[in-house]
């Protein structure tokens, strides 16, 4: 509510001006306001609060406030739409109009569908707002995005509604306060000490991700949840779910109260905990060939274990968190990629940041038929989780393809996670030549090439892992020997690591088998050297 209360805050600068012997004309202007948000952000509340404001000032001459949703000036038949919106003006005359979903008025400007319909609903309220503009308050209300077209798509709309107020979503500590206020006005509930904190915690860690689709219903949503838990103690006679309760209240059983339980909090902090030591182990056994990979990923997650205060209020203030899950990896073994990936995406995930699925998608798919389907999908499957696109570099075969994916990906909501895989040369390319998909990955990570000794220690950890087997002395040295003359004989790029290791592995896990022997031998790979 910030912005509402910087634009009251100057009106109210002005109302005091003319009490004082101020120029009464500067309270004459027009009040139309266009009021932006994502669901759940106030809306609706600020446009009440700010229709009783202007009531209590003076600005308002009645105590007046219409509320429609923007459908309703739209006729169903030819000649009712311009009496009904004349209508529905001359109801709010000397209060306030206010107008929810009001994008629904773009008619034939949104996309190709016409709607002849809104397009007479517009223009007659344009028209009466003119026609009385300092004798109501009108307050048009929407979604950030559709608002922005249907200002766009008519002029007129800018000159009868001169401020244009951005609310943000909540948050966590707001949300756990609307959660407090909302459990005592319902249900006449207190929440224990400490409880509020820890849920602003709760909140920002798992439910960051569905803030924008949901603010304040989150919060009550949560309490909801409480409820229900709250009822299972109270007839089990202890935690929720086999959770010890919280020590602070051992043994109360005050049904007045919320405890943090109540919230799931203890039960899946453990949970948490659990989660992130696991990642954290396995970002620490990456081996030395992706150490750019495990000094990223360990940084990473030392900025993720202090990013949230116990009160669950700001972080640093530079967004970078909320955009780490951005990245492109470059490098000639796509699977060393994709494995960074999915290790980001469960660390993200392990600290909250985000709710949703890695979905792994192949850019190739844009290249041949209709892309809008694909696209539709990784919008829908990523929207809170994570997509990772392989073969990126692709893209360049096609500049609308790779216009069509940044399109697609400058609709998922901010805070979901895209990771880019390709070769480094291609893939810089394509972000020259397409810069909104560099925009979408701003971050770099480079994977070295493997050496032919690196191959040979990565093959012996494969035999290990699969096969239980060491290597006998000697073969990771004729390994490496090996894999250098492969590579020197292969054009640049065409063997990646995997299909060389797997190249080799695969027939000689067979022979190493059937000899049943402890070790593998130099024959198992070349049976020439038998």
């Amino acid at each position: 509510m910030a912005p509402l209360k910087a634009f009251l805050t100057q009106l109210e600068a002005k109302v005091e001006y003319v009490a004082r012997g101020g120029d009464p004309r500067l309270l004459e202007g027009c009040l139309n306001i266009v009021l932006t948000g994502n669901p759940g952000a106030g809306k609706t509340t600020a446009a009440r609060l700010l229709a009783r404001w202007l009531r209590a000032h003076g600005l308002l001459q009645q105590d007046v406030f219409v509320e429609r949703n923007a459908l309703e000036l739209k006729g169903t038949h030819i000649g009712w739409t311009c009496p009904q919106v004349k209508e529905m003006v001359a109801a709010s005359m000397g209060g306030c109009l206010f107008l929810d979903e009001a994008y629904a008025l773009s008619g034939s400007r949104d996309g190709d569908r016409g709607d002849s319909f809104a397009d007479e609903a517009l223009r007659t309220l344009l028209t009466e707002l003119e026609n009385n503009r300092t004798s109501l308050c009108c307050v048009l209300a929407g979604y950030p995005e559709a608002m922005e077209r249907l200002l766009r798509a008519d002029p007129g709309l800018l000159r009868r509604f001169p401020h244009i107020l951005r609310l943000d979503d909540y948050a966590p500590g707001e949300l756990a306060a609307i959660a407090a206020s909302t459990a005592h006005a319902r249900y006449g509930l207190r929440l224990a000490d400490g409880v509020r904190e820890a849920l602003a915690e709760h909140i920002a860690r798992e439910h960051r991700a569905d803030i924008p689709r949901r603010n304040a219903s989150l919060a009550v949503g949560v309490v909801e949840a409480a409820m229900n838990r709250l009822a299972s103690r109270l007839a089990g006679g202890g935690a929720v779910g086999g959770a010890a309760p919280c020590p602070a209240h051992s043994g109360a059983a005050d049904p007045r109260t919320l405890l943090a339980e109540d919230f799931g909090i203890l039960h899946r902090r453990a949970s948490e905990e659990g989660e992130r030591a696991a990642v954290l182990r396995r970002i620490r056994l990456l081996p030395a060939e992706l150490a750019p990979a495990r000094e990223l990923l360990l940084g990473l997650c030392a900025r993720l274990s202090s990013a949230f205060p116990p009160s669950g209020g700001a972080e640093d203030g530079s967004g970078l968190l909320d955009r780490a899950g951005r990245l492109a990896i470059v490098g000639a073994d796509a699977a060393d990629g994709a494995a960074v990936a999915r290790l980001l995406h469960e660390l993200l995930r392990a600290h909250g940041r985000l709710t949703g699925s890695l979905v792994e998608r192949s850019a190739t798919a844009l290249l041949a038929g209709d892309a809008a389907p694909w696209l539709e999908d990784i919008r829908e499957a990523a929207g809170g989780g994570m997509l990772l696109l392989h073969d990126s570099d692709s893209l360049l075969a096609s500049a609308q393809a790779a216009r069509h994916l940044a399109a697609a990906l400058a609709l998922l909501p901010p805070k979901s996670g895209v990771v880019l895989l390709g070769t480094s040369g291609e893939l810089m390319s394509l972000f020259r030549t397409t810069p909104a998909l560099r925009a979408a990955c701003p971050a770099t990570l480079s994977l070295p090439d493997l050496t032919p000794r690196q191959l040979a220690e990565r093959f012996a950890r494969c035999a290990r892992a699969e096969l239980g087997a060491e290597l006998a002395p000697g073969v990771a040295e004729a390994l490496a020997s090996h894999f250098a003359a492969t590579r020197g004989a292969e054009p640049e790029g065409a063997l990646s690591p995997a299909v060389l290791i797997e190249g080799l592995m695969q027939p000689a896990a067979g022979r190493y088998t059937l000899r049943g022997g402890q070790e593998m031998q130099l024959s198992d790979l070349f049976p020439a050297t038998a």
